[in-house]
């Protein structure tokens, strides 16, 4: 028997099965667990669907955060966490508990055959949720789509973020077959599709499957003048588009209008901008500038690229880079920001390539920079892969607590 949380979390994270992730059969495996706990499934309110290979958890979180503040109890599943593993299931912003987490860990756990870990949390969150008497509940896609665990849920809205190639021993090598798997979330039962910006290859193959099922679609290219990540400002349009869908169809005519008039430009404007998303263009610290942000993959780093080159073009930009080497990326992918120098350290990348002797420690790394910065003219950013940054994160928490 599972006796608190932390043995709840440890049994969670053994269930890693390499070769399972993202196949067919996921959710075969997790509709068996779901019946033997009594269908939770069946009993949750609508639902937005969120997938992307950027963006999913900022425009989730947004989405999460209007509905919440326009007085629907909402839910959050999203991955992965930065902080405690209980971030991944929240309502209406806060993290399930620890004695929930261990009440439906229980649950799953006498119930358990052959799942997968993320089959598993998904189960859990599943049945967190029905028993919790939601409104609303946004959920994010772990990999890809189709055959995604949460792809067992059906979309009142589906929303496809953006498109670009990672995960591609999982989705495909091209554009257009991992927009096939994304699309995945859209069912004859979806109320209503939106998607970012996304290459025409990617794009074509969205707007097929959506005309296919006579699904209503349309691309969202506008953004909300946000004061911080200039990206953020397009996740967070996409995010409000879909809450305005959302509640199109599951509200009341005169109830949708009260909400909708109750959020004029400015208002939604100053509210996102203080929604709180840990290591995506995350400002620990103002004296020196420290930036936090999970681009892992080659998407990602254009995007942060372009965040820095328009909000702190006139600084040098010193850039700690810890990496999945799996990820195709590289220093030469900052090649961009003409001011930025680029330290990779040790964290995944450099265990199997010849140059490790380049890499240094990155906690060592941060020591360096954080000595020897002019604050005036140059900040510090921490990027890669979001497992590294959390790490980064908490360590440089801790290092500026102790030094104020």
């Amino acid at each position: 028997m599972i006796e608190n949380e932390n043995e709840a979390v440890e049994w969670i994270h053994s269930l890693t099965k390499a070769g399972k992730r993202a196949k067919h059969d996921t959710q075969e495996r997790l509709l068996n667990l779901l019946e033997k706990i009594g269908h939770p499934e069946k009993k949750l309110p609508a639902i937005i669907h969120v997938t992307g290979t950027n963006g999913k958890g900022s425009v989730s979180r947004f989405s999460q955060a209007i509905l919440t503040a326009s007085g629907y109890r909402t839910g959050l599943f999203v991955s992965p966490f930065i902080i405690k593993f209980n971030e991944r299931i929240e309502i209406d912003g806060k993290y399930i508990s620890d004695d929930d987490l261990l009440k439906y860990t229980r649950i799953v756990f006498e119930n358990y055959t052959d799942q997968t870990e993320f089959e598993v949390i998904t189960a859990i969150a599943i049945l967190y949720f029905s028993e919790s008497h939601l409104d609303a509940l946004v959920v994010e896609v772990g990999i890809g789509g189709l055959w995604d665990s949460t792809n067992v849920l059906d979309a009142t809205v589906a929303v496809i973020t953006s498109v670009g190639l990672d995960h591609m021993d999982i989705l495909g090598d091209t554009l257009a077959k991992i927009a096939f798997q994304k699309v995945g979330i859209v069912k004859p039962s979806t109320k209503a599709l939106v998607y970012g910006r996304i290459p025409n290859e990617a794009k074509d193959v969205i707007e097929a499957r959506a005309k296919e099922l006579k699904i209503p679609y349309g691309q969202i290219d506008s953004k909300l003048p946000l004061s911080r990540g200039y990206y953020q400002r397009y996740n967070a349009a996409l995010a409000w588009a879909a809450v305005k869908l959302y509640l199109h169809e599951t509200a009341k005519a005169d109830h949708f209008l009260k909400i909708i008039d109750s959020w004029p430009q400015d208002k939604l404007i100053k509210f996102l901008n203080y929604v709180s998303w840990p290591a995506r263009m995350e400002k620990i610290s103002k004296d020196p500038l420290i930036i936090l942000d999970g681009a892992h993959n080659i998407q990602g780093i254009a995007t942060l690229n372009d965040s820095l080159l328009k909000e702190y073009g006139d600084r040098e930009q010193l850039i700690v880079f810890g990496h999945l080497k799996k990820k195709n990326i590289s220093v030469a992918s900052f090649s961009d920001l003409p001011l930025a120098t680029v330290f990779p350290v040790n964290w995944q990348a450099y265990k199997e390539t010849a140059e490790s002797s380049s890499y240094k420690e990155w906690h060592w790394q941060l020591d360096d920079l954080l000595r020897e910065i002019d604050p005036k003219k140059q900040m510090i950013v921490v990027t890669g892969s979001l497992y590294f940054v959390s790490q980064a994160r908490a360590y440089l928490k801790a290092k500026l607590a102790k030094s104020n």
